[in-house]
């Protein structure tokens, strides 16, 4: 079972209202009360955390509490958060899949709101899982997006990137897009590419570029972007919303 122990009254509303969110047990517990020998994990902050000499405290800030309650879950289940090498697979696209496997097993599965959120999501993985070695497996497909998240894995992190061929990783059963892309990054987790030794560059092609230009047009009723800022969208630079308004206003120029 899980204890949460904290003097801050925002910190207990917010990890009592996720493990609730999550239907996980727990016990509300006091400085003052004897900890029940039913508890293995007690979740605090950091600022109390050296008030215990309980063996499993997992702290916690206003700003990890799913890391946290997750790290909590794994550790009164008896699962370890400690492992070898995990590897880390990614299909890329507007919205990527990720899934994280240790011992050939998977440990994590997410899907990213947009291919930059790799960034948090690998931090998440960082804070809730401790390896030896990480390895990034990433699907080569995926056009601008896949190109992206790549670009944002080589400016925040160091680890050792492969370029997976994508062939026959994307599942053919029946289901959500959510599912089938979470499906397709552990496929791709398991399949060896080949390492990235050169820092990719994001260069969108003319037909993403026209793609880009036809939603503007869908999204705003008769506003069609420049080339310009159609690249900057599909590069990251830009959201589609804002470089509609730059165009906006420069009609009116």
């Amino acid at each position: 079972m899980i204890a949460v122990l904290t003097e801050f009254p925002r910190l207990y509303y917010l990890l009592a209202r996720e493990l609730k969110r999550r239907r996980i047990a727990f016990r509300s517990l006091s400085f003052s009360d004897a900890i029940p020998p039913q508890v293995r994990v007690v979740l605090t902050s950091r600022e109390e955390a050296e008030r215990l000499s309980f063996p499993c405290v997992v702290e916690v800030s206003e700003d990890s509490i799913a890391t946290a309650v997750e790290r909590a879950h794994l550790l009164s289940q008896g699962q370890s958060c400690r492992h070898g090498e995990v590897v880390v697979g990614i299909d890329p696209g507007e919205k990527p899949g990720l899934a994280v496997l240790a011992g050939g097993k998977v440990i994590h599965a997410a899907k990213l709101s947009s291919p930059e959120d790799v960034v948090r999501g690998l931090r998440e993985i960082l804070r809730l899982y401790t390896c030896r070695r990480m390895l990034i497996r990433v699907g080569d497909g995926g056009g601008i997006y896949g190109q992206r998240l790549v670009r944002a894995l080589q400016e925040n992190f160091r680890f050792e990137i492969e370029l997976v061929d994508e062939h026959a990783t994307t599942p053919t059963v029946s289901g959500s897009a959510e599912l089938r892309d979470v499906i397709a990054a552990v496929n791709i987790a398991m399949k060896r590419g080949r390492v990235l030794r050169h820092r990719l560059r994001v260069s969108p092609t003319r037909g993403e570029i026209k793609n880009i230009q036809r939603e503007s047009r869908q999204r705003s009723g008769n506003i069609t972007i420049s080339k310009e800022l159609a690249s900057r969208v599909a590069r990251g630079e830009l959201s589609i919303e804002h470089a509609i308004e730059i165009q906006r206003r420069q009609n009116r120029q």
